[in-house]
């Protein structure tokens, strides 16, 4: 639960955007419209808009594309009946490919207006990418559009969307920590001697629910301050070394909520956030959990994740400290 080096255990406060990432808990449920391009009565779009079933990661039998404008936005709307106003999750699809744009505007219309956010469509394609969650008002009208303004190359490109309230309880995913703390890269990073990873940051960070659960409080000599997070997919994710907590033993969280302060408590060599997973008595590498968040797309199951291969030491010779 120490840094592997002390030099990373000081690294703090690194620029980038403040967005709290969330993502589906898994498949579809009745709080969910999906709308695909095809989908009778719910795609406008003007005749500048192609339609193409190339690309594999399409959802559907196809898919529309049109070439970057400057000029205006042009854009291709998906509409959806909402039910009930309120906080909705917004996710799109799309199949993603070298020649398709770099900086695709997505347009969430919210009760405060259209709401922007650029989407990378040469990467994450082939399944839901989350757009982020919105409030949005009761009715039938056009929700999601796709516009054509922008100055980055390559197609953009109109497939899927899926709407989920989140008022009616689907949960979803947080990162642990504040996007702006700390870049993708080290959310890849080994572990020392076991399934788990150690995350630099600064004491006093906000540390968060990666999903809904219910809190049990640690504090002892090994995790030093810390939780162990029970989701509701029964796997347990733990948290180590905070400077304060800020939830109580017991309570009942929901994803993005904050559990506590980072710091130094405990087995540690400088302040930052070890963070595990665990499936029953095993533990689980929690990287490619963390990634798939940080990059806005629904993340592995618990018990899918893999065992090895996320830290240096062998478990037959490094001292494991027992589960909590």
């Amino acid at each position: 639960m120490r840094l592997a080096t002390a030099a990373r255990a000081l690294v703090a406060g690194l620029t980038g955007t403040a967005l709290v990432l969330l993502g589906p808990t898994g498949s579809a449920s009745a709080a969910t419209t999906t709308v695909d391009n095809a989908t009778a009565g719910r795609f406008t779009a003007s005749t500048n808009w192609g339609t193409s079933s190339w690309a594999g990661q399409k959802y559907g039998a196809d898919y529309r594309f049109a070439t970057p404008y400057t000029g205006g936005s042009d854009a291709a709307w998906f509409s959806a009946s909402v039910p009930a106003a309120g906080a909705h999750l917004v996710e799109v699809w799309y199949p993603a490919d070298a020649g398709y744009n770099s900086a695709t505007p997505f347009i969430v219309a919210t009760t405060a207006g259209n709401q922007t956010v650029v989407v990378d469509q040469r990467s994450n394609g082939g399944r839901w990418v989350s757009l982020g969650t919105f409030t949005l008002a009761a009715g039938d009208r056009p929700v999601v559009g796709v516009s054509r303004w922008t100055t980055a190359t390559g197609y953009v490109v109109a497939d899927a969307v899926r709407i989920t309230s989140t008022t009616a309880g689907n949960p979803g995913f947080s990162l642990p920590l504040p996007k702006s703390a700390l870049p993708r890269g080290e959310y890849d990073d080994p572990h020392h001697d076991y399934p788990a990873i150690d995350l630099p940051v600064g004491t006093g960070t906000r540390a968060y629910a990666v999903r809904a659960g219910t809190v049990t409080i640690i504090n002892d000599s090994s995790c030093g301050q810390g939780v162990n997070l029970t989701g509701t997919d029964g796997a347990v994710y733990t948290y180590c070394h905070f400077s304060a907590w800020s939830v109580a033993n017991g309570a009942t969280v929901a994803p993005g909520q904050q559990l506590g302060l980072t710091g130094n408590t405990g087995n540690s060599t400088g302040p930052h956030l070890h963070f595990g997973i665990r499936t029953g008595s095993t533990r689980r590498c929690p990287q490619n959990f963390l990634l798939a968040i940080y990059d806005g797309v629904t993340p592995p199951a618990a018990t899918s994740l893999p065992t090895t291969g996320c830290y240096y030491a062998t478990l037959g010779t490094a001292h494991v400290p027992p589960l909590g």
